[in-house]
């Protein structure tokens, strides 16, 4: 397309106009000097006047197009240094602005008609939101659009939940979103399911990971768990005992949820009843190679006999009490996996001679020892800490702590050997540890 040509299809004839306007001025003038001034010609007068008429409608045109567009500081400046390089400028792609942006997730429940999801996406980019991905869950009375959208920094929750309530949703929640939730369900799914197998996370963590926002809850089973769920909540096995409860604060749980949900727990069994636990092993000062590997409930009377016999002073140090809860329902939660994990130091003829805990919550940990009185000071919780720290890392957790009494000094050099320090003292007569493990889980 020409120049010409491209202002002709934007409705813009001001300089073929100016052009003509020269033309008749020319050709008046020409004819003013061939027949002289005295003749006073009418077709002189009137290509004249044609002239200077055509010459006043451009100047109109163009201050009109001038006044009606918007003044930019570059702009000022090209006109006040007589530059034409703006005219080659498209004025319908200015440069594009840098608009900071978070990363979001909405659920809401939507009726079942038809335009409902283009209302729902045209109130989203009536706030400048950019939408990612959606899943829509079908549910009895209509579904349950959920949504990854970047929108500007500047905007509110309150400005996203009440847009789509404009829109016609209800039951809307909203929270901010990791970048990592922006690979599709399938592709989320296969890394959960890979990181399970290599014991790279849980199925409490995976489930949370799969879900999104859930509280997950782990409690003792009174009878054989039947796996169900309604809006509100969701029961499923665990696979190292009892069941845990998920509840969604401010939402919904769907029947395609719950599909996915029960198939992590169908994998995580498959992975405990086929996959063997990781054994390591480790020397003590004294020549002793120790086995360390993970504990569950199949363990528990050899945990019983282990603290049968810790003394009662160890077993305070240990737990703040004279031990676990009572009876077997104490040993039990120290073995459930879901509340964290457990290990176990084994001597060469098989005994338990130090178990180490690691219960966590998110993104922090804590770390906890206890070693049979006859095996102290030999170098059993240094593997047991080492270790804990290891796991602790690879589960993505960035800060492990750990609780003790003043006066335990020996669980002291194990803590500042496995690189915790000293931060505080939260009640007379104890003391608080920490590591941040950032740089370890990049590691």
């Amino acid at each position: 397309m020409t120049s010409s040509e491209h202002r002709r299809a934007h409705g813009d004839w001001t300089r073929e106009i100016v052009e003509l306007a020269v033309l008749f001025l020319v050709a008046g003038a020409a004819n003013l000097v061939v027949t002289g001034v005295r003749s006073h010609s009418g077709a002189t007068l009137l290509l004249l006047t044609i002239g200077a008429a055509l010459m006043v409608i451009a100047a109109v045109r163009w201050w009109s197009r001038r006044a009606a567009a918007p003044r930019t500081p570059d702009a000022a400046h090209a006109d006040a240094s007589g530059s034409s390089e703006s005219d080659s400028l498209d004025p319908a792609s200015p440069e594009a602005v840098f608009v900071p942006q978070h990363l979001w997730r909405l659920r809401a429940r939507v009726t079942d008609t038809p335009g409902r999801l283009a209302k729902l996406a045209g109130a989203l980019a009536g706030l400048g939101g950019d939408i990612r991905t959606m899943q829509v869950h079908p549910v009895a009375d209509g579904a349950v659009d959920e949504v990854l959208l970047h929108v500007p920094a500047h905007v509110r929750h309150a400005d996203l939940v009440a847009a789509v309530e404009e829109a016609g949703g209800y039951d809307v929640t909203a929270a901010r979103a990791d970048v990592h939730e922006l690979d599709d369900v399938p592709t989320r799914t296969a890394h959960l399911a890979n990181d399970l197998v290599n014991g790279r996370t849980d199925l409490v963590r995976g489930l949370r990971s799969l879900l999104g926002s859930v509280e997950v809850r782990w409690q003792e089973e009174a009878e054989p768990v039947a796996e169900a769920f309604s809006e509100t909540a969701m029961r499923l096995a665990e696979p190292g005992g009892g069941e845990l409860l998920l509840t969604r604060p401010g939402g919904e749980f769907t029947p395609a949820e719950f599909a996915r949900a029960r198939a992590l727990v169908d994998l995580a069994i498959s992975c405990r009843a086929r996959l063997r636990p990781v054994e390591r092993t480790a020397t003590t000062r004294s020549g002793v190679q120790l086995t360390v590997r993970p504990a569950d409930r199949d363990d528990i009377e050899l945990v019983a006999e282990f603290h049968e016999r810790c003394s009662s002073a160890a077993r305070f140090r240990r737990y703040f009490s004279p031990g676990p809860a009572p009876g077997e329902r104490g040993l039990r939660r120290l073995l459930t996996p879901a509340l964290g994990r457990s290990l176990l130091a084994l001597s060469p003829d098989g005994e338990v001679v130090g178990m180490g805990n690691l219960m966590y919550d998110g993104d922090t940990g804590e770390l906890a020892l206890l070693v049979r009185d006859d095996w102290q000071r030999r170098g059993v919780g240094t593997a047991l800490a080492d270790q804990i720290v290891r796991e602790a890392a690879e589960l993505g957790i960035t800060t492990l702590t750990a609780n003790t009494h003043v006066d335990n000094t020996a669980i002291a050099r194990t803590l500042r050997g496995a690189g915790l320090k000293l931060v505080g003292a939260p009640e007379p007569g104890e003391w608080s540890w920490a590591r941040d493990l950032t740089q370890a889980a990049a590691k």
